[in-house]
């Protein structure tokens, strides 16, 4: 019964994953550059909910320094180099009709840096550091 239960609940848990990340194809030349010094930043868009009207005819916009840097449908990602130092790193929605964007600044310090996007329960698009 034990083994069931456990099996049961890995099932649930794996019915709740979204698959594999995809990497966009949409990203501005001067970000893919790894140069000496620079500091991976990867942004993430994570799927909304079904139905929404922010589908796949409406791409999250990746700016950097109020630059456009990329560009990701549902659960695509994009790997960006910047230099060292402090950042300014925004995403927002090219389609929708409120403003619906975050921005948070990051400091690039030469070490890895994973960004997740999502909407929390009460509707507020999310922009968070996950390492």
């Amino acid at each position: 019964m034990r083994k069931l239960v456990l099996i049961c609940a890995a099932l649930v848990l794996a019915g709740c994953s979204s698959g594999p990340y995809e990497p966009t194809q949409q990203i501005l030349q001067a970000y893919t550059v790894d140069n000496p010094g620079s500091t991976k930043i990867r942004v993430h868009r994570q799927p909304q909910i079904k139905g929404s009207i922010l589908d796949e005819s409406c791409p999250l916009i990746v700016y950097v320094d109020q630059k456009e840097a990329a560009a990701l449908q549902k659960n695509q990602y994009a790997d960006l180099y910047v230099s060292q130092g402090k950042h300014d790193l925004k995403v927002k929605f090219s389609c929708a009709i409120t403003p619906m964007s975050k921005s948070l600044t990051l400091v690039a310090d030469g070490n890895y840096q994973d960004y997740e996007t999502s909407l929390s329960a009460t509707g507020q698009y999310l922009l968070t550091r996950t390492k």
